[in-house]
């Protein structure tokens, strides 16, 4: 296992600065953490699947949908939970792709390649949540402050119920607010 950089204080450092959007901070999670990625995936992927798949495809994969969770879907208390978290990614995504690719053999044994799916989730891209921002950030200067604070609400996961009581609206009007912002977002699409 590599070690965190001696300049920060902790991983629990680390990871903070990571989602405080530290760029740093995940070119150090990067640079610590990605041998280990790619040693898991080449470890179980069967080499009759070696000439299909690349080993860097995978590990793309496990960071994107690293990058895609919240801190709120994981608690990591060390760097060796880390770890064995993203081992455990990368494991999964090569399994799934074998299972894929063995189980959609037709007649004769050829893969039937219309039905293979695409390895990749269906998570946003890190550029698709910037371009997200930045659309969000657009519309937002155009809207009444109390207008970006209930969407703000409803951003974070609350209710609609629940902002028009902490905005001390009506329902309806958060409602009002919610279609007016979908019919910005469709003209700025």
């Amino acid at each position: 296992m590599n070690a965190v950089d001696p300049k920060r204080a902790s991983f629990a450092e680390l990871l903070a600065q990571y989602h405080a959007g530290d760029p740093d901070a995940i070119a150090e999670l990067y640079a610590s953490y990605n041998e280990v990625i790619r040693h898991a995936v080449r470890r179980r992927l069967p080499q009759r699947l070696r000439q299909e798949f690349d080993s860097i495809d995978f590990t793309q994969d496990v960071w994107a949908s690293f990058c895609a969770m919240t801190e709120a879907n994981y608690q990591f208390p060390n760097q060796i939970a880390f770890e064995g978290y993203l081992t455990r990614i990368a494991l999964n995504k090569v399994i799934e792709a074998s299972r894929r690719r063995f189980t959609n053999r037709g007649y004769g044994g050829k893969t039937q390649e219309a039905n293979l799916k695409p390895i990749l989730g269906t998570d946003p891209t890190p550029s698709q949540w910037a371009i997200a921002g930045e659309q969000w950030s657009r519309i937002a200067a155009t809207l009444p402050a109390p207008h970006v604070a209930i969407i703000e609400r409803l951003r974070e996961g609350f209710t609609r119920q629940e902002v028009a009581i902490m905005g001390k609206v009506t329902l309806r009007t958060v409602v009002r607010i919610v279609l007016r912002v979908q019919r910005l977002c469709e003209g700025s699409a």
